[in-house]
């Protein structure tokens, strides 16, 4: 759909012998989708008003000037009329100027001519100045609708104008996409300088902080049966043991399962999801899967009953969760080591949770630890060349 632009018109003439013409003008203008702008807001007798009168001519697109039989109160200083001031601010300013002179002011009645043999000839003068431009002479005020019209269409043909739009067409979809994407420039130029000024203010070295292949330890909230339940064929929803369990990922491990959900933002809870989906397959490995490894000290859960000692293995687990100590544990170390900081996108008042993101040291650590390489990089032959390798030997 086109967008409406309005070009503003600066109405120029004396005022109380040309009432009919200036109404006959703005008129026309308003018709013809113009925004009209004369003196009706402010006397151009009044010299303390010719600053705003000028910057009123700058606003306009097109300037037009009505001369009738007199010349008009002449100002003190430049001993000119106002109407030829605006004319000539008009003129110094390149705005497109539009006359139109009485094209036979003698034939006027008195009220409407100056007497003033000097007013006469500075009118004359006037209307000689006015006549370098583009004019169009009248005898009745009904004879200007119809010139003014014209002038207007050749006016926008020849000198288009800038004009105005509504505000809400202002923002065209190239606009907007434009505006979209300096703003979220500018969230971004704003999260780098937080995370290089909170890396600057930290008041310890990064480097004494556990973090890489380091032990992360977990304890996680596990809910479950012993072996022997199930074979006392005893196992119920209502005597299920719960306790909690120590996994020992490296910190690498814990940061290579969150990080993927922190590149576009995450929030908190979803996080301890995640979290709690690593504890999740740790716990089984370790308790099912292993049934021998009696490394882990806290094998024994809280609140199972005395004659479970005859029997410690795990049979089913049906609920494990990261505790909270643990996952916010996981958050300050990441947060202390630069990897990860506070969301920055903007969300509604109604959105309550707190969100997570990687910094620009997070992503690069991030990259790092789970972008694929290629086989020549590992220092690893094809597969063809593996199963060559154990033929031969």
């Amino acid at each position: 759909m086109a967008i409406e632009k309005r070009e503003q018109v600066f109405i120029s003439s004396t005022f109380k012998d040309l009432v009919a013409e200036r109404r006959a003008v703005l008129q026309t203008l308003l018709e013809a989708d113009c925004i009209p702008s004369g003196m009706e807001l402010f006397p151009a007798s009044d010299s303390e008003k010719w600053n705003l009168i000028q910057g009123v001519i700058d606003l306009c697109d097109y300037y037009v000037v009505i001369v009738g039989g007199r010349y008009g109160s002449v100002d003190d200083v430049e001993q000119i009329s106002y109407t030829e001031m605006e004319f000539d601010y008009a003129v110094e300013k390149n705005k497109p100027v539009m006359g139109f002179l009485h094209g036979n002011p003698g034939k006027l009645i008195a009220e409407r001519v100056d007497l003033d043999p000097e007013l006469r000839e500075k009118l004359e003068k006037f209307r000689a100045k006015i006549e370098n431009k583009m004019v169009k002479y009248w005898n009745e005020p009904g004879d200007l609708p119809g010139q003014v019209a014209l002038a207007i269409m050749q006016t926008r043909k020849s000198h288009p104008a800038v004009g105005w739009i509504r505000g809400n067409h202002a923002m065209t979809p190239i606009v907007q996409q434009e505006l979209v994407e300096l703003r979220a420039r500018v969230r971004e130029l704003s999260a780098e300088l937080h995370d290089e000024q909170r890396q600057g203010s930290l008041m310890f070295d990064p480097a004494d902080l556990m973090q890489g292949d380091e032990t992360a330890s977990l304890r996680c909230q596990v809910e479950f049966h012993y072996q022997w339940r199930i074979d006392a064929k005893d196992a119920f929803a209502r005597n299920r043991a719960h306790g909690i369990w120590v996994v020992k990922p490296t910190w690498n491990d814990v940061f290579k399962h969150i990080g993927p959900e922190l590149m576009d933002e995450a929030s908190e809870e979803y996080l301890r999801e995640r979290l709690t989906a690593l504890c999740d397959r740790l716990t089984r490995e370790d308790l099912l899967d292993d049934d021998d490894d009696d490394d882990n000290n806290n094998n024994d859960a809280d609140g199972v009953e005395g004659d479970a000692k005859e029997d410690r293995r795990v049979g089913a687990i049906y609920d494990v969760e990261v505790t909270l100590d643990s996952f916010n544990d996981v958050k300050v170390q990441f947060s202390a080591l630069g990897l990860i900081a506070n969301g920055s996108k903007r969300r509604p008042g109604s959105d309550t949770n707190t969100y997570w993101r990687l910094t620009d040291r997070g992503t690069q650590q991030l990259l790092r630890l789970r972008a694929l390489r290629t086989a020549k990089s590992d220092g690893i032959g094809s597969t063809a060349q593996l199963e060559q390798s154990e033929t031969r030997s």
